[in-house]
Protein backbone atom coordinates (compact mmCIF):
# COMPACT_ATOMS: atom_id res chain seq x y z
CA UNK A 1 0.00 0.00 0.00
CA UNK A 2 2.56 2.11 0.80
CA UNK A 3 4.55 1.95 -2.28
CA UNK A 4 1.20 2.64 -4.37
CA UNK A 5 0.76 5.69 -2.03
CA UNK A 6 4.28 6.57 -3.03
CA UNK A 7 4.51 5.93 -6.83
CA UNK A 8 1.45 7.73 -7.21
CA UNK A 9 2.40 10.83 -5.57
CA UNK A 10 5.89 10.16 -7.78
CA UNK A 11 3.74 9.74 -11.35
CA UNK A 12 1.66 13.01 -10.32
CA UNK A 13 4.26 15.09 -9.52
CA UNK A 14 7.36 13.79 -11.31
CA UNK A 15 6.62 11.91 -13.95
CA UNK A 16 3.35 12.66 -15.70
CA UNK A 17 4.09 16.11 -18.24
CA UNK A 18 1.85 19.21 -17.33
CA UNK A 19 -1.42 19.60 -18.77
CA UNK A 20 -0.57 22.57 -20.94
CA UNK A 21 0.85 22.26 -24.10
CA UNK A 22 4.01 20.93 -24.60
CA UNK A 23 4.13 20.16 -20.72
CA UNK A 24 6.65 18.18 -20.58
CA UNK A 25 9.37 20.90 -21.52
CA UNK A 26 8.31 23.54 -19.06
CA UNK A 27 10.74 24.02 -16.19
CA UNK A 28 11.24 26.42 -13.00
CA UNK A 29 13.80 28.38 -12.55
CA UNK A 30 15.85 28.93 -9.55
CA UNK A 31 18.19 30.07 -7.88
CA UNK A 32 20.61 29.04 -4.94
CA UNK A 33 22.35 31.33 -1.90
CA UNK A 34 24.05 28.06 -0.61
CA UNK A 35 26.02 30.95 1.90
CA UNK A 36 22.34 32.23 3.49
CA UNK A 37 21.52 28.28 3.53
CA UNK A 38 18.91 28.44 0.87
CA UNK A 39 19.16 26.35 -1.96
CA UNK A 40 15.73 27.13 -3.60
CA UNK A 41 15.09 30.47 -3.70
CA UNK A 42 12.75 32.81 -6.46
CA UNK A 43 13.86 35.14 -8.38
CA UNK A 44 13.08 39.09 -8.51
CA UNK A 45 11.09 40.54 -11.25
CA UNK A 46 14.90 42.18 -12.40
CA UNK A 47 16.36 39.05 -12.50
CA UNK A 48 13.43 37.68 -14.35
CA UNK A 49 13.16 40.99 -16.71
CA UNK A 50 16.84 40.06 -17.31
CA UNK A 51 16.15 36.38 -17.99
CA UNK A 52 13.68 37.14 -20.63
CA UNK A 53 15.93 39.81 -22.30
CA UNK A 54 18.92 37.81 -22.77
CA UNK A 55 17.09 34.30 -22.92
CA UNK A 56 18.53 32.16 -26.35
CA UNK A 57 17.29 28.44 -25.67
CA UNK A 58 14.24 29.78 -23.90
CA UNK A 59 10.56 29.89 -26.05
CA UNK A 60 9.58 32.38 -23.63
CA UNK A 61 10.31 33.59 -19.94
CA UNK A 62 7.58 34.35 -17.35
CA UNK A 63 6.88 35.94 -13.70
CA UNK A 64 4.32 34.12 -11.42
CA UNK A 65 3.63 35.00 -8.00
CA UNK A 66 0.46 34.42 -5.74
CA UNK A 67 -0.85 36.94 -3.30
CA UNK A 68 -4.68 37.21 -1.88
CA UNK A 69 -6.58 40.33 -1.99
CA UNK A 70 -9.21 41.74 -0.86
CA UNK A 71 -12.36 41.72 -4.11
CA UNK A 72 -15.17 44.42 -3.97
CA UNK A 73 -18.03 44.19 -6.14
CA UNK A 74 -18.92 40.37 -6.10
CA UNK A 75 -21.63 40.97 -3.59
CA UNK A 76 -19.88 40.63 -0.30
CA UNK A 77 -16.09 41.82 0.09
CA UNK A 78 -14.55 38.42 -0.94
CA UNK A 79 -10.75 37.16 -0.22
CA UNK A 80 -9.54 35.63 -3.66
CA UNK A 81 -5.85 34.10 -4.65
CA UNK A 82 -4.71 36.46 -7.34
CA UNK A 83 -1.86 35.03 -9.34
CA UNK A 84 0.62 38.05 -10.54
CA UNK A 85 1.92 37.14 -13.59
CA UNK A 86 3.96 38.65 -16.75
CA UNK A 87 1.41 39.54 -19.51
CA UNK A 88 2.85 36.62 -21.68
CA UNK A 89 1.94 33.63 -18.99
CA UNK A 90 -0.84 32.31 -20.85
CA UNK A 91 0.79 32.13 -23.95
CA UNK A 92 3.83 30.13 -22.90
CA UNK A 93 1.38 28.12 -20.95
CA UNK A 94 -0.47 27.63 -24.57
CA UNK A 95 -3.90 28.52 -22.58
CA UNK A 96 -6.30 30.74 -24.47
CA UNK A 97 -9.18 32.23 -22.78
CA UNK A 98 -12.90 30.19 -23.10
CA UNK A 99 -14.04 33.95 -23.32
CA UNK A 100 -12.34 37.56 -24.07
CA UNK A 101 -8.65 37.46 -24.36
CA UNK A 102 -5.30 37.56 -22.12
CA UNK A 103 -2.95 40.04 -21.26
CA UNK A 104 -1.28 42.22 -23.95
CA UNK A 105 2.62 43.61 -22.95
CA UNK A 106 1.15 47.00 -22.46
CA UNK A 107 -0.59 46.11 -19.65
CA UNK A 108 2.44 45.13 -17.40
CA UNK A 109 3.74 48.79 -17.84
CA UNK A 110 3.13 51.55 -14.92
CA UNK A 111 -0.12 53.43 -15.37
CA UNK A 112 -1.70 50.45 -17.52
CA UNK A 113 -5.77 50.19 -16.75
CA UNK A 114 -6.11 47.50 -14.50
CA UNK A 115 -7.46 44.45 -15.74
CA UNK A 116 -8.06 40.71 -14.66
CA UNK A 117 -8.06 37.12 -15.76
CA UNK A 118 -10.79 34.91 -14.12
CA UNK A 119 -9.97 31.32 -13.86
CA UNK A 120 -13.22 28.99 -14.65
CA UNK A 121 -13.60 28.13 -11.12
CA UNK A 122 -14.08 31.44 -10.25
CA UNK A 123 -16.22 32.12 -13.21
CA UNK A 124 -18.94 29.90 -12.15
CA UNK A 125 -18.76 29.69 -8.98
CA UNK A 126 -18.83 33.55 -8.46
CA UNK A 127 -19.72 35.14 -11.86
CA UNK A 128 -22.80 32.65 -12.49
CA UNK A 129 -20.64 31.37 -15.40
CA UNK A 130 -22.44 34.56 -16.71
CA UNK A 131 -20.97 35.44 -20.70
CA UNK A 132 -21.53 38.81 -19.99
CA UNK A 133 -18.50 38.22 -17.33
CA UNK A 134 -16.27 39.79 -19.63
CA UNK A 135 -16.13 43.88 -18.59
CA UNK A 136 -17.49 43.42 -15.53
CA UNK A 137 -15.59 46.10 -12.79
CA UNK A 138 -14.52 45.03 -9.50
CA UNK A 139 -12.45 46.93 -6.76
CA UNK A 140 -9.08 45.22 -5.52
CA UNK A 141 -5.94 46.48 -3.91
CA UNK A 142 -7.31 50.07 -4.19
CA UNK A 143 -8.06 49.96 -7.88
CA UNK A 144 -10.99 49.45 -10.30
CA UNK A 145 -10.15 46.11 -12.24
CA UNK A 146 -11.88 45.14 -15.52
CA UNK A 147 -12.34 41.48 -16.10
CA UNK A 148 -10.76 40.77 -19.80
CA UNK A 149 -10.92 36.97 -20.02
CA UNK A 150 -12.18 33.48 -18.26
CA UNK A 151 -10.16 30.41 -18.59
CA UNK A 152 -10.51 26.86 -19.82
CA UNK A 153 -11.73 24.56 -16.93
CA UNK A 154 -8.11 23.02 -16.21
CA UNK A 155 -5.57 22.57 -13.39
CA UNK A 156 -4.78 25.82 -12.09
CA UNK A 157 -1.09 25.35 -11.87
CA UNK A 158 1.40 26.53 -10.00
CA UNK A 159 -1.30 27.55 -7.70
CA UNK A 160 -4.77 27.25 -6.80
CA UNK A 161 -5.67 31.20 -7.68
CA UNK A 162 -9.35 33.05 -8.30
CA UNK A 163 -7.80 35.51 -10.49
CA UNK A 164 -4.83 36.89 -12.09
CA UNK A 165 -3.22 40.56 -12.49
CA UNK A 166 -0.66 41.48 -14.27
CA UNK A 167 3.22 41.86 -13.00
CA UNK A 168 2.49 45.99 -12.55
Amino acid sequence: GANTAMFSVVNTVLLRPLPYREGESLMVLRQSAAGAGDDDLGLSALEVKDFRDQAQSLDGVVEYHSMAFTLLGAGEPMRVQTGVVSWNFFKVLGVEPVLGRGFRPEEERAGAEAVLVASHEFWQQHLGGDPGAVGRRFNMNDRVHTVIGVLPPLPRYPGEDDVYMPTV
